[in-house]
């Protein structure tokens, strides 16, 4: 059924298939012929008539000419309606069988059957091209349809005639008229007539008086009406019937060849189509498989008869199955996607449509497939799938969302992102441009409004950031860049853009704003330090307040001049400032301190730091340098050195003195006191000596006691002289380094360390070796005392045990007194050693 009424040259509709590629193949089942002045109907099916009580009647009727092969008439009439008017038409029907098929008994003519061709006509027009007009004055004939013949199955349409023609209505005022209005008697006559498997009655009747007054003109045609009229009428009917069977046989024969024709079209695009065309039996066995299913499988032979599934993977196989004897079932169409496993073990993605194709019973007859290979399409929707997921992903990692506005159905469209941006579940996203606008804040609300419509009237492009307001109340702000495209006319069609979220970004840039308005306000205000920017090559592109006190230019003055003019002449010669902007650029920072110039020729004491400024790529684009005046702290750390120099030479002459005043009381002890103590001995013993012998045994033993007292304080001094002042100690040398003496007070200053760092071991260390060691190598002399005792922590002995603290800081002052370093190596249940160095070739520590 289509709606080209276009004919052909020989007065036949051009049977173009209509609509295109829908179906494989069309049969044009019911259409009204002559065509010609009734191409307005051309299209209707005459099976769904809209005035027909019960369209199964009419389908019995198709149904027995189909089975009987037959000229059938419709059972009822059908309205046609004209342009200008509408009328009663009949239609006569002739079954149509495909050619290569027999169609001799009524099983065959089911199964071979395609359809019925109509022929459909005026009863009025056919009536009048029988009858004339002075026989229609005098004698009025009607026409009834009173049912199917007695061999037809088919059950009466409705109880009762059908009228299908009454010439009264044809002759307006005719006496048959009148007569058919009065109650003057009339001669009625009735014939009953086999009409294309229905019995038609045809009923002439006319008044007496009327026929009595006009014998001589109406016995003719009273002779023909009883006698000639009705095998006139009969040929007549039969006339037009065979005519129109003619016809309905030339147009059957024409669509015959147009269907061979058709056949031959359609097994010639399916030998050449690259699609799957595939005819299953509702067992599941192939009946028809075209060449590319064929090529599919490698050219596979036997084809038909073979299981249908065979080739189905096993994976999808049982669900294949189930939906293919669903169809059997149930006759639906469906559409199922499975994987083909072909016999070189390659797998491949099959996308097949299944329709059904019923018997005259109704019943499933075969099942077609057209089917595509599609594993392409799967892999690239596979690939879409996969840059669609690593889009989103990097909307979510850039917090970048896109949106879409047809501008045509006012639909707009966001992404995932977009919507997590906005807070919002996919239900609460505005589906139009205006609804987004309550998002905005609104503050900028209008702005953002008037910004899109002006892009929307004569802008392409455009961007602009706002505020939005998410349901929860929290504030974000957001980027919007965005593009309108517009058709030939230049109207806008649609906008596309992108959406992202720079609130931490905003966030940020007002941080680092802050930061360098602060920074600007404190390197503008600072006034102690100098601090200034150079460019690559050391030219003073900046200046602050500090710089000005300290160096003594003003920012006018110095900006666009070589930093070397505050190096002193000499070291400006030598390269100074080029070799510090190299050495920050390699290192990354450079620091030291040196004399600088001012303005007015002084020179100051500086601690200076060269840093290097990058840029965006990472590479130096500038330097920074802080300088500051530090020329007080210098002179103080020189009075220091100073001071310290004085007090190692007064704690060198303290030891000199104190070792002199030990040796001076070593000698007293010895020359005065020593010898009292001997005298007083030597008295004691000629007392004891010259008792009598029967003196008191109390006497002497008294005398016994004070010399065991004088030669006890004889020893006791001894130990404090040799405390004072020692003998000179013997050292044996093993290896090349010949024995030298150190100087005196080193000599003594090591004598004294080692004395009281073997009185700490045997009073704390609870140790069971100790070692004592001298070395001499590369012009360094060094005393090592180590023991393995239970050790101690340093800092904690000198905060709580201020004698032991005592000790250490004698030692120290004792060896930094003569020039030789002191160091301490002590720590718990590690032992102790006390470590005493000293430079021999430069008379002290370098």
């Amino acid at each position: 059924v289509r709606a080209d009424a276009s004919l052909d040259p020989g007065g036949y509709p051009r049977f173009t298939i209509f609509p295109p590629g829908e179906r494989s193949e069309y049969y044009v089942l019911v259409y009204l012929e002559p065509l010609v002045g009734y191409e307005f109907a051309f299209g209707r099916d005459l099976g769904a008539n809209p005035g027909i009580v019960d369209p199964q009647i009419l389908a019995a009727t198709m149904r027995s000419g189909r089975e009987s092969g037959k000229l059938t008439a419709s059972g009822l009439p059908i309205r046609i309606k004209t342009p200008d008017k509408e009328y009663t038409g009949l239609a006569m029907r002739l079954a149509v069988y495909k050619s290569d098929m027999p169609s001799d008994t009524v099983e065959q003519r089911r199964a071979a059957y395609l359809g019925s061709v109509g022929a459909g006509f005026n009863v009025d027009n056919l009536m009048k091209g029988v009858l004339d007009d002075e026989i229609l004055r005098y004698i009025r004939f009607t026409v009834h349809d009173a049912g199917p013949t007695p061999d037809r199955s088919e059950s009466p349409s409705v109880s009762g005639k059908r009228l299908l023609f009454d010439s009264a209505k044809l002759i307006k005022g005719s006496p048959v008229q009148v007569a058919s209005d009065s109650a003057s008697p009339e001669f009625t006559h009735v014939l009953p007539i086999e009409i294309a498997g229905r019995i038609w009655e045809f009923q002439y009747s006319a008044r007496k008086d009327a026929i009595m007054s006009r014998l001589d003109t109406v016995w003719p045609t009273w002779v023909l009406a009883g006698g000639v009229l009705s095998s006139l009428l009969l040929f007549g009917m039969l006339y037009s019937a065979s005519l129109s069977r003619n016809r309905a046989l030339k147009l059957a024969a024409q669509m015959t060849k147009d269907l061979r024709e058709t056949e031959e079209r359609f097994r010639v695009i399916a030998e050449n189509a690259s699609d799957l065309i595939l005819l299953i039996d509702p067992q599941g066995r192939r009946i028809y498989a075209n060449p590319a299913y064929s090529r599919l499988l490698g050219n596979k032979k036997d084809l038909v008869g073979s299981d249908a599934f065979s080739e189905i993977h096993p994976e999808d196989k049982e669900q294949v199955e189930k939906e293919f004897f669903d169809t059997v079932h149930d006759g639906r169409n469906r559409d199922v996607e499975f994987r083909f496993l072909l016999p070189s073990g390659e797998v491949r993605w099959i996308e097949s449509h299944r329709s059904a194709v019923f018997d005259s019973q109704g019943r499933v007859a075969h099942i077609v497939a057209v089917a595509r290979d599609v594993t392409e399409r799967r892999r690239q929707d596979e690939a879409l799938r996969a840059r669609d997921v690593q889009l989103q992903e990097a909307q979510a990692l850039a917090n970048l969302g896109s949106w879409e506005w047809d501008v045509g159905t006012n639909s707009r469209r966001w992404s995932d992102q977009l919507a997590r941006i906005f807070g919002l579940r996919h239900d609460q996203v505005p589906s139009t441009f205006d609804g987004f606008y309550p998002l905005v804040h609104p503050e900028d609300r209008e702005r953002t409004a008037k910004i899109a419509n002006e892009a929307l009237r004569s802008g392409s492009e455009y961007e602009n950031q706002f505020r939005i307001v998410r349901p929860d109340g929290v504030v974000r702000t957001v980027h919007n860049q965005a593009r309108v495209d517009r058709d030939k006319s230049g109207r806008p069609v649609r906008i596309i853009g992108v959406c992202q979220d720079i609130t931490e970004r905003k966030l940020a840039e007002e941080q680092v704003r802050a930061s360098q308005e602060r920074f600007r306000m404190m390197v503008e205000n600072v006034r102690d330090y100098a601090i200034y920017i150079l460019d690559m090559n050391g030219y003073v592109t900046s200046w602050n307040l500090g710089a000005e006190r300290i160096e003594g230019y003003r920012a006018e003055e110095i900006i666009g001049k070589h930093y070397s003019c505050f190096f002193p002449p000499d070291h400006a010669a030598r390269g100074d400032p080029g070799m510090q902007l190299q050495f920050a650029s390699i290192q990354g920072r450079y620091e030291s301190e040196g004399w600088r110039v001012r303005k007015n020729g002084s020179q100051f004491w500086a601690h200076v730091i060269v840093t290097p400024l990058l840029d965006e790529t990472g590479k130096p684009r500038g330097f920074s340098e802080i300088t500051h005046d530090v020329t007080e702290r210098k002179r103080a750390e020189e009075d220091l050195h100073s001071y310290a120099d004085r007090l190692k030479v007064t704690s060198r002459r303290l030891v000199e003195v104190q070792e002199a005043e030990r040796r001076l009381l070593a000698r007293e002890l010895h020359d005065r006191v020593g010898q009292n103590l001997t005298a007083l001995g030597i008295n004691l013993s000629i007392v004891a000596s010259g008792l009598p012998a029967g003196s008191k045994p109390e006497l002497a033993g008294r005398l016994e006691e004070c010399s065991a007292l004088v030669e006890g304080t004889v020893d006791a001094m001894r130990n404090v002289m040799a405390e004072l002042r020692p003998h000179a100690l013997d050292v044996a040398f093993e290896g090349d380094a010949p024995a030298a003496d150190l100087p005196k007070p080193v000599d003594l200053a090591m004598f004294r360390i080692a004395q009281e760092a073997l009185n700490n071991v045997a009073k704390h260390s609870n140790a069971q070796r100790v070692e004592i060691a001298i070395r001499r190598a590369n012009g360094l002399a060094t005393l090592s005392v180590r023991d393995d005792g239970i050790g101690f922590d340093p800092k904690r002995i000198e905060r709580s045990n201020r004698e032991a603290g005592w000790g250490l800081l004698i030692m120290r002052e004792r060896a930094e007194a003569v020039g030789a370093q002191f160091s301490l190596k002590a720590g718990l249940h590690a032992g102790v050693q006390v470590l005493v160095e000293y430079h021999v070739q430069s008379g002290g520590v370098t």
